[in-house]
């Protein structure tokens, strides 16, 4: 008798029986008694659980791409491109072919189109984006492997296939929730937690789109004849921003610069020497934004007795008083002469019964938990201390602090907490070094750099969050069924509205990096705003047609497509800053000098060209062919710009794998007459029209 044959691929040998989908750990018997069951195990026992989804292959088409534009001035004299971009994207168009051969596994049991996106916007320099972008398709595509018996995630009714399978369908929403707090978590833990970044990201499985974001970023559906629709807003519909400062923020132990933006304080930096010197205003702003009593005060590491805390307290009331300020708010001038009287009756407290424990207060204070010297300072260990001496030391500082309780004061167990908490801080930093690697200096630096409040929303900023820094996690899906872009915006592009995304790129239907690009440039142009890059990524799908009937109609197809196209193409020659031309056996020769461009100058260029060909509604696809020639004969480096005529840069028929693979996606995904989008090879970049 023949073996049962499971649906899908991925399955292994488990026993002489059964057979077991790794990833999933769900069985298939092939003979015996569980003959052509799927099973799941609990212990030891098996029962029988639903079948795997059957995939399908939806007729939709997608394209997508991300763009970057840098700021002009800023190129100039502030090192590589990669450091001044703040953004990283990732693009995986087939997910079952990304996740067998980077990931050695296959995703037999997804609907088609399978696709992947995101976008990360960086804050505090790049490295937490380039973190994540790196971790993004490692942690999602084994995810998605666990589930093969279906996605859902839509309104309305489920499909009956997969109705009863009932909580064995998996939730997208769900998975891209855990992908960014898992990316959070671990974020913050590794030798990149001073950094942070905002992120978009998409998941298309079949005519399912899920969206997901973490803090200053949108999603927005544009489409051809109808209003954009805002999946993710940057802020809420009332209008309200999604974080704004409170006096809560100022008054823990944050700076808030005059730009609105926000880092933590810490008394080692700002509050040493902050007496005599300083004038009412300056004097209530650090009392404001003392993190704690003795950095109210602002005594040194060895002033702790009463008199000295009384001899601070009267030196600062005396510019502090509200009736004796004038040159700043009356209400901040109140809250700082009140929170100075009691961090002096605090500070005094402690000082006249628990002297030495107010000493080990201070000092305890005073050092930073997030830095690996602070840590170390505070706890007194190294920075490679084992598990057991990292939990002795810090059973040993509580115990000397706890020893600066007095007896029913609310306010001294709450500085006593604090300092309590910094001890597990410091124990977690060391951990964390030890582990993940520590942020070194130049990391650690980061934490004095402040940082907008809109971006507090966002992953990692380890230092923001004891000042209220938290993720704002928002997912979204939506049921693929009419032609579409979806824009994915983050950091500077999330300003943009959807009439800035609508008329900036209104021609650009079937061209995603075109789109991106001209989102980018828009957004840096927008009032207000400083940032050194702006980055977005298009998503364009539509149904997918066959080749024309005989009545020159299109038809949905679920075939593969054409097995060669003839294509006019105009090519510009470019290289990075620096850098000689590639050699080229079928480059156009030209009297003269080549021209020196830049990808990202050639790319601009050839943008600007796709406007003039696509700008014009009432063009017929004839006059848009003479106009593409005339472009070609006048600007492309391919030498089939020299052909006569009608010739002129035609490419000939392609069949596929005749040229890059670049190259070839973007001709066979060209409908006849179609223009492709900025396309990069090996050669230089590409606009190309299919003409046949």
């Amino acid at each position: 008798m023949e073996d049962a044959v499971p649906i899908g691929e991925g399955w292994t040998r488990h026993s002489a029986e059964l057979l077991v989908h790794v990833p999933s750990q769900v069985f298939f018997g092939q003979r015996g008694d569980k003959k052509g069951k799927y099973l799941v195990r609990s212990g030891k026992e098996f029962s029988v659980c639903p079948a795997p989804n059957v995939a399908t292959d939806f007729p939709i088409e997608v394209r997508a791409s991300a763009a970057s534009v840098l700021r002009v001035d800023a190129v100039q004299g502030q090192g590589r491109a990669d450091d001044r971009k703040l953004e990283r994207a990732v693009v995986i168009a087939e997910m079952p072919k990304t996740a067998l051969r980077a990931l050695r596994f296959p995703l037999g049991f997804l609907d088609a189109p399978a696709a992947a996106y995101a976008l990360f916007a960086g804050t505090r320099g790049s490295s937490a984006a380039h973190w994540c972008a790196s971790q993004f398709h490692q942690r999602l595509l084994p995810e998605i492997a666990k589930r093969i018996h279906g996605w859902w995630d839509l309104e309305g009714e489920m499909p009956e296939e997969l109705l009863y399978r009932g909580s064995h369908v998996g939730s997208l929403a769900k998975l891209l929730r855990e992908n960014l707090e898992g990316l959070d978590r671990d974020l913050l833990a590794g030798p990149h937690a001073f950094s942070g970044c905002d992120a978009a990201i998409a998941v298309l499985v079949g005519e399912s789109l899920v969206v997901a974001t973490a803090g200053q970023a949108s999603v927005t559906l544009l489409f051809e004849d109808a209003e954009a629709v805002p999946l993710i807003a940057a802020t809420p519909e009332d209008g309200v921003p999604l974080t704004r400062p409170t006096r809560e923020h100022v008054y823990e132990g944050a700076l808030m610069g005059l730009d609105g933006s926000l880092r933590r304080a810490m008394s080692v930096w700002d509050y040493d020497g902050s007496g005599s010197s300083a004038n009412s205003a300056e004097a209530v702003s650090r009392i404001l934004r003392a993190p704690d009593a003795f950095a109210v005060l602002g005594l040194p590491p060895s002033a702790t007795t009463p008199t000295e805390a009384r001899t601070a307290y009267k030196r600062l009331a005396l510019k502090v008083h509200p009736d004796k300020v004038r040159d700043c708010d009356a209400g901040d001038a109140k809250a700082a002469f009140e929170r100075l009287e009691t961090a002096a009756r605090l500070v005094e407290a402690i000082a006249e019964h628990k002297g030495e424990a107010c000493k080990e207060l201070h000092r305890v204070l005073r050092c930073d938990a997030l830095t690996t010297s602070g840590a170390t300072s505070l706890l007194m260990v190294e920075p490679d201390a084992e598990a057991h001496q990292l939990k002795n030391a810090v059973a040993k500082v509580k115990e000397g602090l706890m020893k600066a309780q007095v007896c029913g004061d609310s306010e001294v167990e709450r500085l006593v907490h604090q300092a309590v908490e910094s001890c597990r801080v410091a124990a977690e930093t060391l951990r964390n070094a030890q582990q993940w690697g520590a942020p070194g200096a130049l990391g650690e630096r980061l934490s004095g750099e402040a940082v907008p409040t809109r971006s507090l929303r966002g992953l990692g900023l380890r230092d923001l969050r004891v000042i209220g820094a938290k993720p704002l996690l928002r997912t979204v899906s939506w049921r693929i069924g009419e032609a579409l872009r979806v824009a994915l915006c983050c950091g500077a592009t999330a300003e943009l509205q959807c009439s800035d995304l609508e008329d900036s790129a209104k021609m650009f239907v079937w061209q995603p990096k075109a789109s991106a690009r001209e989102w980018a440039t828009r957004a840096l142009s927008l009032p207000g705003r400083t940032d050194s890059s702006a980055s977005a990524l298009c998503i364009c799908a539509r149904d997918r047609l066959d080749d024309e009937d005989d009545d020159g109609r299109p038809l949905k197809r679920l075939k593969t497509g054409p097995k060669s196209v003839r294509v006019r193409h105009l090519l510009l020659r470019c290289a990075e800053v620096g850098k000689m031309l590639l050699e080229d056996p079928m480059a156009r020769r030209r009297r003269g000098l080549l021209p020196s461009r830049s990808p990202a100058e050639a790319e601009a260029e050839l943008v600007n060209m796709l406007k003039q060909l696509l700008g014009s509604r009432g063009d017929t696809d004839q006059d848009r062919l003479v106009s593409f020639r005339k472009l070609c004969q006048q600007h492309s480096e391919c030498s089939t710009a020299d052909n006569a005529g009608q010739l002129c840069g035609d490419f000939g028929w392609i069949s596929r794998g005749q040229s890059e693979a670049a190259f070839d996606a973007a001709v066979f995904g060209l409908r006849v007459g179609d223009f492709s989008d900025v396309v990069t090879t090996s050669r230089g970049m590409h606009i190309i029209q299919r003409l046949a």
